[in-house]
């Protein structure tokens, strides 16, 4: 056999042994390991990536408080189907050409990867992680919210055009106000709290929202999240263009908790979790005040952010959105991207270019796919034409070294594999 065909059949026999596609287990899964770990964590380098980032990614709730998504109802089997030409797609990236396979076996930035095809796992490893590990999504976690907030339009319980102070009174004296729940779900509030302002910049809006969220350290200990949401000023006028800004989403889980008169974890077992069939609790970061972080506070087993990513596959017939929703993305209804997003798009995706943001999803193309990346190394695509969803978890580097599964899951989903 060459390297490559050992490659292949390795990850075809671990998808078939899933609680067995272990790797280093010998040193991330030690007593000394966990003891190094606990010892040098601080809340100022949990996200400095590198060993400490990758053992609180995967242990989020030991960190950080959370309350618990329940799966209360039965699980939904996904078949095992492994596929050897899936493991064995050929990828193609600046540093040369390799397998499928045997770059997740190579690259130290993923922790695990999921492809699911008309239902049924086609390819599954996890280099760096255990199968029934949670992990934090981080902003994949926004889509989670935005599909709750799809199943309540649905329900006729939200507007999408109505002012947000229609669902959240204690913003209608605030720079919201006006502002359409449409425009906040698609990225243009035009509210001036720009993530890019900086994670690490303890003077930005976005880490004072995620300070108040006890997710960050705590440099104004007296700010809670309800008084800085209400202090953000408005930076343009609604629905111009996309720009990222976590703060929207927090108003989304606003929205979702008025409605529901439910904490944002229970909603969105009701609304999402217990209708894709989950086979374990999700997490949701919470801070004292019972504030949860829907833009990025997920901790989910990927096999459980694949069952969420078919709720937007028909083929899965779970019907929880609805086919509406699907449209909706690519109608006029979604915020268009500059010519400058496109240019650096085309840097890692070549000519095939997205065409809109929606519904808080990074990308939309014109056929439907769509893609939701987070911090660190986390993904979701789905394609909804050909039932296909592919999701990863990773952990930067120290260096800030990552991988480039975004890329290689484009290529993945272009490929005639699938069609």
């Amino acid at each position: 056999m060459t390297n490559d065909s050992v490659r292949i059949f390795n990850v075809i026999l671990l998808s078939t042994l899933p609680y067995l596609a272990i790797a280093n287990e010998d040193s991330t899964t030690s007593l000394e390991h966990q003891r190094y770990i606990y010892g040098a964590y601080t809340a100022d380098n949990f996200d400095d990536g590198g060993p400490i980032s990758r053992h609180v990614w995967q242990n989020f709730p030991a960190f950080y408080r959370h309350t618990t998504i329940a799966h209360s109802g039965p699980e939904r089997l996904l078949p095992q189907n492994p596929r050897v030409d899936v493991a064995g797609f050929k990828i193609t990236l600046s540093t040369g050409t390799t397998t499928l396979a045997g770059y997740l076996e190579s690259n130290p930035y993923v922790d695990g990867m999921i492809v699911l095809h008309g239902g049924d796992i086609v390819f599954e490893a996890y280099p760096n992680m255990h199968p029934y590990d949670r992990h934090i999504a981080w902003s994949v976690t926004k889509v989670v919210t935005s599909s709750a907030l799809a199943v309540l339009e649905r329900q006729g319980l939200v507007d999408m055009d109505s002012p947000v102070e229609n669902y959240v009174p204690r913003l209608s004296d605030s720079n919201w106000a006006g502002t359409s729940v449409r425009d906040i779900a698609n990225m243009a509030s035009g509210m001036d709290c720009l993530d890019s302002d900086g994670y690490q910049n303890i003077e930005s809006c976005i880490y004072r929202m995620e300070e108040s969220l006890d997710m960050l350290a705590r440099h104004n200990p007296d700010i809670d999240n309800l008084t800085h949401m209400r202090s953000i000023k408005r930076k343009r006028p609604a629905g111009e263009i996309n720009e990222y800004v976590s703060a929207n989403t927090q108003v989304l889980g606003m929205i979702i908790e008025n409605i529901t008169e439910m904490p944002l974890a229970e909603a969105l077992k009701n609304l999402i979790w217990d209708r894709i069939g989950a086979e374990a609790d999700g997490m949701m970061v919470t801070n004292l005040e019972g504030v949860s972080a829907p833009h990025a506070g997920l901790s989910a087993r990927l096999r459980d952010i694949a069952r969420f990513g078919q709720i937007h596959t028909p083929g899965a017939d779970l019907d929880v959105v609805g086919s509406d929703h699907f449209a909706d993305l690519r109608s006029s209804n979604g915020i268009g991207l500059s010519d400058a997003q496109l240019q650096s798009l085309s840097k890692s995706l070549g000519d095939d270019l997205p065409t809109n943001t929606a519904w808080q999803w990074d990308l939309v193309w014109a056929d439907g796919i769509r893609f939701k990346s987070g911090y660190s190394g986390q993904g979701l695509f789905v394609d909804p034409n050909n039932d296909v969803v592919i999701a990863f978890f990773g952990t930067a580097g120290e260096n800030n070294g990552g991988h480039e599964l975004t890329a290689i899951s484009h290529q993945l989903i272009r490929s005639e594999l699938f069609d």
